[in-house]
């Protein structure tokens, strides 16, 4: 039995059909009692369990071997995680995977990598064997400024700079590999595309497959932090996320790793083809 928490999210909802695909038994753990039906009809145990309440965590956490972690960003990350891997290790888990973020480390100075950091060394404390996946930008995140692109033809450039964008299918199949393959314990996987792009690069791509001039138009710091307060994010939170999006420009988010391909035997997937295989998003 591997138990997933953030079964319904961006990494999450691929990570379980790939586990299934394995025929392997999963359980699916989400906050949202909505959302249950769906995963069991395809074919996985549902439960219901908020990050902050300890006993259904540990009825989640019940029986299994293996266990999955990723939460959203939240200024209550480090605790949810600390919840879980307690209710994990109690409960007899072996072995868990758990997502945090490229760059990760005891040295790091960067607000959201000392959160994961905090977070990683939990896990390494906890008696469990682990394994780390740490992933740069999703490459899903172009979805939330498709209906501005398809209504406006301009894409909202944040960051403003390269970025080795990486593909949620990708960290989860990593993520598959780590949990039903062998030799993953006590590894850290850093996780980037094979190529970094800027918002120019970004704007022609998306301007090929879909037929449009698409411009780019950059966002200040301020204005993508006012943002991301105005769509429900926390300003903690959202202060980190600028305080990434800085790195940019100065060309350290352009780092390429080639551990997908090592772990997987196969390219990363690249934006040109997530863009084409979502191009009526993009077209309007």
């Amino acid at each position: 039995m591997i138990v997933v928490f953030g079964a319904t999210g961006t990494i999450g909802t691929p990570l379980v059909t790939g586990l299934l695909a394995k025929g392997v038994q999963v359980r699916a753990v989400t906050s949202d009692p909505a959302k249950v039906d769906a995963l069991q009809e395809q074919g996985c145990e549902a439960v219901v369990a908020g990050f902050d309440d300890p006993d259904a965590l540990a009825q989640a956490c019940a029986g299994a071997q293996k266990a999955f972690l990723v939460t959203p960003a939240h200024i209550d990350m480090r605790q949810w995680k600390e919840n879980v891997i307690a209710a994990a290790s109690s409960a007899g888990v072996k072995h868990m995977v758990m997502a945090t973020g490229l760059g990760a480390s005891p040295k790091a100075r960067l607000t959201f990598g000392i959160w994961h950091s905090d977070s990683q060394e939990t896990l390494k404390a906890s008696g469990m064997d682990w394994t780390l996946v740490q992933p740069t930008y999703f490459i899903q995140n172009l979805l939330w400024q498709a209906d501005s692109i398809a209504a406006d033809g301009v894409y909202h450039d944040d960051l403003g700079g390269p970025v080795s964008w990486v593909d949620a299918r990708d960290i989860a199949d990593v993520a598959v590999e780590a949990l039903t393959g062998e030799g993953h314990e006590g590894k850290a996987y850093g996780l980037t595309g094979a190529e970094a792009l800027d918002g120019a690069a970004m704007a022609a791509l998306l301007g090929k497959a879909t037929g449009r001039t698409i411009t780019v138009q950059p966002v200040s710091v301020e204005a993508s932090q006012a943002a991301m307060v105005a769509s429900g994010m926390g300003v903690e939170v959202a202060k980190a996320m600028v305080e990434l999006s800085t790195l940019a420009p100065k060309g350290y988010l352009a780092g390429i790793e080639t551990t997908i391909e090592e772990v997987l035997g196969r390219p990363a997937k690249d934006v040109e083809t997530f863009i084409s295989e979502n191009q009526d998003r993009f077209s309007g």
